[in-house]
């Protein structure tokens, strides 16, 4: 069968969809990711074969339409909307917005070439629309990729569960495609018991984050709890900023401060790291969103492919949330008791103390073993690869 994948963005969008599309060239299948022109490296460099759709809109970064301050969001706002204030609904209509017009800027080439090559199923990154577009054009199954959110965010549409964006519809309509036309299935790499209730059909999938595409079993929890330092230090803890301007000062002081206190702060690569400004972090070479072995904590600001990455890892989590979902993942951690949710305006004290907490205190380790094993159980890329192309066809089933 062909399979054509696509996403808009590297990273973590991309991340979680390369096990998946792995595991369909090792079962024999033809496998495409379908990128704007500037991810195709990144395609690449995971040993896919990219083809360029597009050009991505200007200001269509991580950052997008979301201002510096946010403030704070409830702990379940995806799933109770109307508590959100104008302003919080706003912000949620102007991030599905840009979506939106990332959407237009590769449908037609990905619509082109999907109409080319065919493929049975296309497997599309949740806030890539197009490929919704181009399924639907095809008649063919699509499955919606989630990157680890505790929640299937809508952002297509207006106040997350009504009728589609304006703009939204307009691209639909355009290619005739009814606008509430939805995928056929959500594969979701959350560990359940992070997740909020949803009324999309969602196929459980284990995000495997070494580049072999198999879990690792030699670095579980055990590994995880022993110290792997250099120096003789006592405790490793590992630090990840997604944004291009590096961390607030307040994250390097409290890095600073571990240190002082014996740590070793190790740059986490995963999250296109800049971690540990003012500390001395060291790069820690390895497979993409996978932790350095002897990681005790890991501070990051909370993306979804970080908090499934270090669950995998069962290590405990500091989220510095500066964005409305991060600050979702972050509270899901806390509720589950395997991390702590601090605003991205925390005093360096604060961030001192609530990292001192994961290190010190045996219930974070336990919670965040807890969850690794949940993670564990979940299904793998192969077995998810078996149910999507069964003669059941797995995206069709109630």
């Amino acid at each position: 069968m062909r399979v054509l994948f696509t996403t808009w963005s590297s990273g973590g969008h991309l991340a979680p969809m390369v096990p998946l599309a792995r595991a369909f060239l090792a079962a024999g299948h033809q496998v495409r990711v379908a990128v704007p022109s500037g991810c195709a490296a990144a395609v690449a460099h995971a040993g896919l074969l990219p083809v360029p759709v597009g050009t991505l809109p200007k200001a269509s970064g991580a950052a997008g339409a979301v201002p510096r301050r946010i403030g704070s969001w409830p702990a379940d706002w995806p799933v109770r909307p109307a508590g959100l204030g104008a302003e919080q609904r706003g912000m949620l209509r102007a991030l599905g917005d840009k979506q939106v017009r990332i959407a237009e800027a590769m449908a037609q080439g990905l619509v082109a070439f999907a109409r080319c090559w065919q493929p049975g199923l296309v497997v599309h990154d949740a806030s890539a629309y197009a490929g919704t577009v181009a399924a639907a054009v095809l008649g063919v199954p699509a499955v919606g990729q989630l990157w680890g959110s505790a929640a299937v965010l809508r952002l297509d549409r207006q106040d997350l569960h009504g009728p589609p964006l304006p703009g939204y519809a307009r691209l639909m309509r355009r290619y005739g495609v009814d606008p509430a036309h939805e995928p056929d299935l959500w594969l979701d790499p959350c560990p359940p018991s992070l997740a909020l209730p949803s009324p999309a059909r969602r196929m459980a999938v284990r995000f495997v984050p070494d580049e072999q595409g198999v879990p690792d079993e030699q670095g579980g929890p055990d590994k995880q709890e022993a110290p792997h330092g250099q120096g003789g230090a006592a405790l490793r803890v590992c630090a990840a900023w997604d944004d291009a301007g590096g961390p607030p000062g307040a994250v390097g002081a409290a890095l600073r401060h571990a240190e002082e206190r014996g740590a070793e702060v190790v740059a986490w690569s995963g999250p296109a790291a800049t971690a540990g400004a003012g500390a001395r972090a060291r790069g820690a070479a390895g497979p993409p969103y996978r932790l350095p072995a002897g990681c005790r904590a890991v501070l990051h600001q909370g993306g979804g492919m970080a908090v499934v990455a270090a669950a995998a890892a069962g290590v405990p989590q500091l989220v510095v949330a500066p964005r409305p979902e991060q600050q979702l993942n972050g509270a899901r951690l806390a509720l589950a008791g395997a991390g702590r949710l601090v605003p991205a305006d925390a005093s360096p004290a604060r961030l001192s103390a609530e990292l001192s907490a994961l290190l010190e205190r045996p219930s974070y380790a336990a919670a965040a073993r807890e969850l690794r094993a949940e993670v564990l159980s979940m299904p793998g890329p192969d077995e998810a690869v078996t149910r999507l192309v069964s003669p059941a066809q797995a995206v069709h089933a109630p």
